[in-house]
């Protein structure tokens, strides 16, 4: 940690997040400090670092590690990479947030759940939607009881993004289609409202773009409380923003544009049978901001970031769960799935 008390990050991978929504969070902070941009193409990292005013430029993952100033690592690299880097950056000494997925298979997870018990290392997840407004809105509603009891949780992320055009095309990559991508952000904020999910009953389909991965997903998801989840997630859906719906015994809230980075947002709130007018809100919030903000918090003191390794170990078993019930076409319990 400097001497000022902020805490230095390096960037491991250099792409469109963490140019355009991740970076730029670090001007809006006085207690985390960019540091460092790591990528295989130096002059990438170098011109990230001058962009970002970041101190330096590194070429290797390991001339990262051993950089001095960094105690907290990014990794912004393709989803089948995270586990293992995740690995090294705490047997380094390093506490890590890395992009969703935490890792593509439920084997990677648990061995990076290990390797930060055995360092005291801390690792979070960026699921940012979670510190959406709308989205702390609806955990409002939920913990002062306005909701009643969870009848139906639905979360929808739908846009429109041929796969085939980057590395998400490519499932050695990748690990997936549209269910690793997207259904981490969904599956964190069900779990978060509604609790834990114990059986899963999904369809994946490849509906508008040939290629190696899906494109489409759906699922019903039974939550251990009794209620019902319900999932869809595309990449064919001429959308952009997300929308996540739910109904209590009481009442019932939903909202248009939380889980993505969507300008505007819309929410409903409706109780017994007179309705209320939809209300449009300007998207001012940086959840980016907020999870570095909520990670460096943690660090500073010895905390535990709102989305921490188990939430992340959890997700990645849904995400097991999802594809074996699509490709089996059968029901699947979650509980003790490895």
């Amino acid at each position: 940690m400097a001497a000022n008390g902020t805490v230095g990050w390096g960037v491991l991978g250099c792409g469109r997040v963490a140019d355009r929504r991740f970076a730029p969070a670090f001007s809006k902070t006085s207690d985390a400090e960019l540091v460092a941009f790591c990528s295989r193409d130096l002059s990438k990292a170098r011109a990230y670092a001058r962009r970002h005013h970041a101190r330096r430029a590194h070429q290797s993952f390991d001339a990262l590690l051993a950089d001095p100033d960094v105690q907290v690592v990014y990794i912004a690299t393709p989803n089948a990479l995270h586990a293992a880097q995740a690995v090294r950056c705490v047997r380094a000494g390093k506490h890590v947030l890395v992009d969703k997925p935490m890792a593509t298979c439920i084997r990677d997870a648990l061995e990076l759940v290990g390797a930060a018990d055995e360092t005291g290392r801390l690792v979070g997840v960026l699921q940012q939607q979670r510190f959406h407004p709308a989205n702390m809105h609806l955990l409002r509603l939920r913990d002062d009881g306005t909701l009643g009891k969870l009848n139906v949780l639905r979360v929808q992320i739908g846009m429109w993004y041929p796969p085939n055009q980057s590395w998400r095309g490519t499932p050695a990559l990748s690990g997936g289609g549209v269910v690793m991508d997207l259904a981490p952000h969904a599956l964190d904020l069900m779990m978060e409202v509604g609790g834990e999910i114990v059986r899963v009953d999904a369809q994946i389909r490849a509906l508008q773009f040939a290629g190696e991965v899906e494109d489409f997903a759906c699922a019903r998801l039974d939550l251990a409380n009794g209620a019902i989840g319900l999932l869809e997630l595309s990449y064919c859906q001429h959308q952009y923003g997300g929308r996540v719906e739910a109904y209590g015994s009481l009442a019932s809230f939903a909202v248009e544009g939380s889980m993505q980075s969507a300008g505007k947002y819309y929410t409903w709130f409706r109780k017994g049978a007179t309705p209320e007018p939809i209300q449009e809100h300007v998207s001012n919030t940086d959840c980016y901001l907020a999870a570095i903000e909520d990670f460096t918090d943690a660090v500073q003191h010895a905390g535990r970031p709102a989305i921490d390794m188990m939430d992340g170990l959890r997700v990645t078993r849904l995400i097991d769960a999802i594809y074996t019930s699509a490709r089996t076409g059968r029901t699947v319990d979650v509980v003790g799935h490895l």
